[in-house]
């Protein structure tokens, strides 16, 4: 009697073997063929090797010719849940990378195993591969608070109807996907919360994403309070042992709601019923090596795929993502003004250019500084924004021109006193501030700009008893960093934060005051054209953290360029009407989202062969692209032309539909391919 089960398994085993490779078959042996499920891991033969592999389908036709058996299945249950198995293909087809890119990047490295393979015995006594899996660790959220759950406050009008507009969709069983625009303050969070209630009542799972966990602390600890001992915790500050553990509960069933950075995207939640994206427009959720995906993509995707709703909430949507909802991609809901009705913080704007011609080279407009005093008097707080961390932001030669610049990469140094160092911010590369010029041997060496250390110094020099606190990269150099900082503030023992972008978002302080944005300028002018969009999402956001307790509040804007939209528009807190305006220029300019782009680098240590490699591409494409309306743009250098060490050159294709270039574009050696960058 035949035994039940598949014969024959598709296994992608874990070796590289080229971008199409998409699996090898493999003869089941009887006693596995009752229980082998797709997303086992199995140990094959591959040549002489052993390794350890995937199951990802079982095919009808399986390949002709002999086949070489399964030796052993590694796991009791299959590491892939069926609907991340399912979007592996269309994601490595549509990121134009291997499927065993993919399928690595829904594993954490704690749980993927490259180790060699040993031998140990299997549950039927035969002896079994090993490869030194680590033991499940903690790392999960959240003590309940005293008293247990915290209980869920009364909606307002516009959050109920947000409500129940995903509570239709959720009982359906249709899915669908809403862009929850609301302005900071409107109480998003409490509309997540209610969604995740009714998904929870029905059995199922959520999962939440948030840009990057460090930065949000307050929804962690909100959602704690109120989902006690329900919550699991995955972002990359955890240590292996930590996700792997993490991961296992999860995929266990253990959890009800997983809040997580961008890589949370792919946790193998078994009764997933509702998918939450705080903060969509964060570039955070774009993933910088292969494969170069966008969570809030894959999220849509696997939504999609389950019939389930995903909500993207956000003060500032993508102007893609807001575009789509008005052409019906995405369903709107909209929470316009603030929770309990409290005002929009006032904006006002600064002229440094009018501060400079009357003489005052301080960071601080007359403005600015009489508001913080005030504040302080008052016993107030207030955050102090710059997007820039260090001491000075470029050491400058006076006598030729030229900035110390770091060998490996084509940006300056920037000096960090507390060191003592010239520090790359992309490298890592490291020197002591010089004497001399390393150009023309001058001693005119000068230390210029202003970056958050800077600032700090500035500040304890004007407001001595001040208490200070800054946040930036130099500060929060171990995991728990931001949860301290930001404890440390609500709990008022500090007057003045200082901080980067990771002031911006996920902070609710009722005792901020006032909010200065030391200089609004410093991303405005980059070319590239998402700059705009970012620097009024920033800005929008910063301002955001004032205004959020009873006593009025300010937000002091400083900048060069108080004429530009994105500046004009955020001081009026109005994102649609900066939303049109720039969706026009990106139009006549033809950029996302009217088209789409692909971004093809080469990178390699001899400049002349890189921008070869490049042209010669370029001259290939051309000719099979021009009649499928795609344009190819360059070669030209990357905006970073030699990062660490490499010399970079670009090629971007540019059209309304991409796919028929898919085939065509170059892989090996040197080449990265990015689709929708920045997406």
């Amino acid at each position: 009697m035949t035994a039940p089960g598949p014969r024959v398994a598709t296994v992608l085993p874990e070796t590289p073997t080229g971008p199409q490779h998409t699996g090898f078959d493999y003869e089941v042996p009887l006693p596995l063929r009752a229980t082998l499920r797709p997303g086992h891991r199995v140990v094959v033969p591959l040549g002489r090797r052993r390794l350890l592999g995937y199951v990802i389908a079982f095919p009808d036709r399986p390949q002709p010719g002999p086949l070489r058996p399964i030796e052993a299945v590694y796991d009791e249950e299959p590491v892939l849940v069926p609907h991340l198995l399912a979007a592996a293909p269309a994601l490595a087809e549509a990121l134009a990378c291997s499927l065993l890119d993919v399928v690595r990047a829904m594993l954490p490295p704690g749980v993927r195993a490259t180790r060699p393979v040993a031998r140990r015995r299997d549950p039927t006594g035969a002896r079994r591969p090993t490869l030194g899996m680590p033991p499940a660790g903690g790392g999960g959220a959240g003590a309940a608070p005293p008293g247990g759950a915290l209980p869920a406050p009364p909606l307002e009008p516009a959050q109920a109807e947000a409500v129940a507009a995903i509570a239709a969709a959720i009982h359906a069983g249709s899915g669908g996907a809403f862009l929850l625009h609301g302005v900071t303050g409107s109480g998003k969070t409490e509309v997540y919360l209610a969604a995740i209630d009714l998904v929870r009542a029905r059995g199922q799972q959520a999962l939440v994403l948030v840009p990057e966990i460090s930065l949000t602390p307050q929804t962690v600890r909100r959602f704690a309070a109120r989902l006690p001992g329900a919550i699991a915790v995955l972002h990359s500050a955890l240590t292996e042992a930590e996700r792997a553990g993490e991961w296992r509960r999860i995929r266990g069933g253990g959890v009800q709601v997983v809040i997580g950075s961008r890589s949370a995207v792919f946790a193998p939640l078994p009764a997933l019923g509702l998918v939450v994206v705080d903060e969509e427009d964060s570039t955070a959720y774009k993933q910088d090596r292969v494969p170069r995906y966008h969570a809030v993509d894959v999220a849509r995707r696997i939504a999609g795929a389950l019939r389930i709703p995903v909500v993207l909430g956000s003060a500032t949507p993508r102007l893609e993502t807001f575009y789509e909802a008005h052409r019906g991609g995405l369903r709107l809901l909209t929470l316009a003004r603030r929770y309990r009705g409290r005002p929009m913080p006032p904006i006002e704007v600064v002229d440094l250019r009018e501060e400079l011609a009357q003489g005052n080279r301080s960071p601080f407009s007359r403005t600015l500084e009489a508001a913080v005093g005030e504040t302080l008097d008052r016993g107030g707080q207030g955050i102090l924004f710059l997007n820039r961390r260090g001491t000075f932001t470029v050491v400058l030669c006076r006598q030729c021109g030229e900035a110390v610049g770091c060998p490996q990469c084509s940006v300056s140094l920037v000096y960090h006193a507390g060191a003592r160092e010239c520090v790359c911010h992309y490298c890592g590369h490291r020197l002591a501030l010089p004497d001399r010029c390393p150009a023309c041997g001058g001693r005119a060496i000068k230390a210029l700009g202003m970056g958050t250390e800077r600032l700090e110094a500035e500040v304890r020099e004007r407001w001595p008893r001040a208490r200070l606190l800054r946040m930036d990269r130099d500060t929060v150099a171990h995991r728990d960093a931001h949860f301290a900082l930001y404890e440390r503030f609500r709990a008022r023992e500090a007057d003045l934060m200082i901080g980067t972008q990771m002031v911006a978002k996920g902070w609710d302080l009722p005792g901020v005051q006032v909010v200065g944005i030391v200089n609004a300028d410093t991303a405005l002018h980059f070319p590239d054209y998402r700059a705009a969009a970012g620097t009024f999402s920033l800005l929008t956001q910063v301002a955001g953290r004032a205004g959020r307790g009873d006593e009025p509040a300010r937000v002091i804007l400083q900048t060069y360029s108080p004429e530009h939209p994105a500046v004009r528009y955020a001081t009026d807190h109005d994102y649609v009407g900066f939303a049109r305006a720039e969706l026009r220029t990106r139009r006549a300019l033809r950029f996302p989202p009217y088209v789409r782009l692909c971004v093809l680098t080469h990178s390699d240590a001899d400049p002349d062969a890189g921008r070869a490699a490049a042209a010669a591409t370029a001259e290939r494409l051309r000719p099979l692209l021009v009649g499928e309306g795609i344009e190819v743009l360059g070669p030209s250098p990357a905006f970073l032309h030699r990062l660490r060490g490499l010399h970079r050159w670009e090629l971007t294709l540019r059209g309304a539909d991409l796919r028929p270039a898919r085939p065509h574009l170059p892989g090996g050696r040197g080449w990265s391919v990015d689709l929708d960058p920045g997406w």
